[in-house]
């Protein structure tokens, strides 16, 4: 499939990288000339400074087939639809949409796009954080049927000094994988004979509908969060609170040190608490009782908020979510300190790809760095074989897809020819 990404940002160019190693023909525009600059440094695709307006810039590009429009202006990527379907008779065309009201389907069957929200996907991850509140990471696949999470064993749960082949007997009744081991700051594929020892990040593949029994087998913690804490203001964060004051469940306050921005959220939001504030004031955040609450939410993009989530964290509270800007801040933010950076442009490119995937990776999120899930197709050579014959110390098949179904992988599992792994890559070569 030839496909045409217009927009060379995080997304843009997220999304051409990983579309141009499964073998795609893709072409990118963008007008800003850095960009494409950069793009022509590290990768291999056609690239075009160009503006899509123009006479002349799309016009070479009218034998591709899908059209993806991932600029940063909503009223821009409408436009551009609109041009692609009525002077080039493009049918196939994907946009992206920050507003919630311009995702509408209405506005998507009239104008006969596909459309892809990024509140949408924001306000999905923040309701799971709510909700199970004991995860440290989470990502959805296989159009939200399975569940990899990260969990932080503790010495009051059913993980705590038991090796993994003592889970065999649970995993015939709520089939689940142990895919990694992180522990004292190194990653490890494990065997079944390792055991798991207090505060060892576990990350697990799980069938979703599994989650609650999961959760109940193995004594998790899980107290969904009622007390939530908001550190700043922003067009973002007045579209979650709406969301979640509509939901009438939780005590809500919010610091903010932009009377307007208050004098508007205390208008708009009666119920809520409103405090008229410096994001860092220590003192002020100890009198709200920050430090109790259940999940401290940052979402404005100002430079001081890394260090407030810093400081309400320091001050005890349970978990602390962050918006940021810029994907090269994620790792650095888990190392300050905060549970859970949400990159909006990220979850934005991941859930674009995942809508005009169609083979190759079954998802295109990195489970952490250098370590990726993958998705492979079983030929002749491995079918016939057991999943055991196939997996190796850096290359774990987690799940098979067969005739539609799901199933988690087990050792004596025969292949099937036509059969799709779900299988956990690791770059470096590290035993355990």
């Amino acid at each position: 499939m030839k496909i045409c990404i217009v927009g060379a940002g995080v997304v843009g160019s997220y999304i051409a990288r990983k579309l141009s190693q499964e073998g795609y023909d893709i072409a990118i525009i963008d007008k800003n000339k850095e960009k494409i600059e950069d793009i022509q440094r590290t990768l291999d695709v056609a690239s075009y400074n160009c503006d899509a307006f123009s006479e002349g810039c799309i016009e070479h590009l009218r034998d591709y087939e899908l059209f993806v429009v991932v600029t940063n202006n909503d009223a821009v990527n409408l436009s551009i639809a609109l041009m692609l379907k009525a002077v080039f008779k493009k049918d196939k065309i994907l946009v992206r949409i920050d507003e919630e009201i311009l995702s509408k389907s209405e506005i998507e069957n009239f104008l006969g796009i596909e459309i892809v929200n990024a509140f949408n996907e924001i306000i999905k991850n923040i309701e799971t954080v709510i909700k199970y509140p004991f995860m440290e990471f989470f990502n959805e696949f296989e159009q939200g049927r399975f569940l990899v999470f990260s969990y932080k064993v503790s010495n009051k749960d059913g993980f705590v000094n038991r090796s993994i082949s003592e889970f065999n007997s649970i995993r015939e009744e709520i089939p689940f994988t142990i895919a990694l081991i992180e522990r004292d700051g190194r990653v490890y594929i494990p065997s079944g004979k390792k055991v798991l020892l207090k505060d060892d990040i576990i990350y697990i593949l799980l069938e979703k509908k599994h989650l609650d029994n999961f959760i109940e087998k193995f004594k998790i913690q899980n107290e969904p969060a009622k007390n939530i804490h908001f550190l700043g203001l922003s067009r973002r964060g007045f579209a979650i609170l709406k969301k979640l004051s509509e939901q009438g469940s939780f005590q809500i306050k919010v610091y903010e040190p932009d009377i307007n921005l208050c004098e508007k959220a205390a208008e708009e939001f009666p119920d809520i608490t409103v405090i008229h504030t410096k994001l860092i004031d220590e003192e002020t955040l100890k009198s709200e009782s920050i430090g109790e609450a259940d999940l401290v939410i940052s979402a404005s993009y100002r430079e001081e908020n890394i260090l407030a989530c810093m400081l309400a964290k320091r001050l005890g509270a349970k978990k602390v979510l962050a918006l940021l800007e810029h994907p090269e801040y994620e790792e650095m933010a888990r190392l300050l300190g905060i549970d859970i950076p949400l990159i909006a442009r990220k979850i934005v490119a991941r859930r674009v790809y995942r809508k005009i995937r169609h083979k190759g990776l079954v998802d295109t999120f990195e489970l952490i760095k250098n370590i990726d899930i993958s998705e492979i197709p079983v030929d002749r050579k491995k079918a016939g074989k057991k999943v055991s014959e196939i997996s190796s110390g850096n290359f774990v098949i987690l799940g098979i897809k067969r005739d539609n179904q799901m199933y988690i992988a087990k050792g004596n599992t025969l292949l099937e020819e036509g059969d799709i792994l779900i299988v956990l890559e690791k770059e470096e070569d590290e035993e355990f």
